[in-house]
């Protein structure tokens, strides 16, 4: 293992990064689930390390130079084609999961719930949620033909195929062809939140590499917002919920387009371990049937 993080220490330091140490951290943490492995002179070979390197000092995002990423403990592939999974969509994914369970755990003879990953991406989220529940129907959606594809590969390698079913379209759309009108349980969704203006103050390696439709959201930021929450009333059950991640600072906003719609009487917020609220539930029911210690929004 130390000699493994040395011989990478010395790639990034001979290749100029600015911080050798902390670019040795995060490659060793995107190899998280291989750790052990990254200490094995094959796995690390030097030629390899020090072309990675001068990769990164020119701002190619690590996990996109590596093809992978770790998210809810899953070894993920990882491509151009559609976001790195981060961190804090683990929130997300988490409620998300909870949500599921209690559901499941409210009724002795549950029925197999469908779930919609909207905005799939990679697949990251689909593939968690087929990974850590049962009985459990995955619909997951998204309109890029690259992000569409990095799904297929993500549901392969963990073979959920039986769990994950893939769609390609805008929003809704191919879910209302395939004739889910009223018949989803939840829709997750890690929507693009971020205002058009803002865009540039971005870390270069983020919107020089990262798909932009995955980030912009027009110039408030609500664009994708507006029809998703419209949107899923359509293809929600009667007590059906909607979680989906927020941007720091838009939960007002985002409660005064719940509102608006007059469908969902029940809204939660969620928030991360900085005490920022970054994950919304709403449910069209008098209650989403998630954990009470959630940080319940005042009407």
């Amino acid at each position: 293992m130390f000699d493994g993080f040395r011989r990478a220490f010395d790639a990034f330091r001979r290749a100029g990064a600015g911080d050798p140490l902390l670019e040795t951290l995060r490659l060793f943490d995107v190899l998280a689930l291989g750790a052990l492995r990254a200490a094995d002179g094959a796995a690390l070979p030097q030629d390899s390390l020090e072309e990675l390197a001068a990769k990164r000092v020119k701002g190619e995002p690590l996990e996109y130079i590596l093809g992978k990423a770790v998210f809810m403990g899953l070894e993920l592939e990882c491509s151009p084609g559609a976001l790195i999974p981060r961190e804090e969509t683990e929130l997300l994914a988490q409620i998300a999961l909870d949500l599921v369970r209690a559901r499941q755990d409210a009724e002795a003879e549950c029925p197999r719930l469908t779930v919609v990953d909207m905005g799939t991406g990679s697949g990251n989220i689909a593939v968690a949620l087929a990974v850590y529940t049962k009985d459990v129907s995955i619909l997951a959606c998204d309109v890029s033909p690259e992000a569409f594809e990095l799904a297929r590969r993500q549901v392969a390698k963990f073979n959920v195929q039986d769990r994950v079913s893939l769609f390609r379209g805008d929003l809704y759309e191919p879910l209302l062809a395939a004739g889910y009108q009223g018949k989803v349980d939840v829709v997750v969704c890690n929507p693009p939140y971020l205002p058009t203006s803002t865009l540039e103050k971005l870390a270069r390696e983020i919107i020089d590499h990262e798909p932009a439709v995955a980030l912009d959201a027009g110039p408030y930021g609500i664009n994708v917002f507006r029809r998703l929450i419209a949107g899923a009333v359509d293809v929600l059950k009667p007590d059906g919920a909607l979680v989906f991640e927020i941007g720091a600072g838009q939960e007002r906003l985002v409660a005064r387009l719940l509102e608006g719609t007059g469908a969902y009487p029940h809204v939660e917020h969620h928030r991360d371990a900085a005490g920022q609220v970054r994950v919304v539930s709403a449910c069209r029911g008098p209650a989403c049937g998630c954990p009470v210690e959630w940080d319940r929004m005042q009407p």
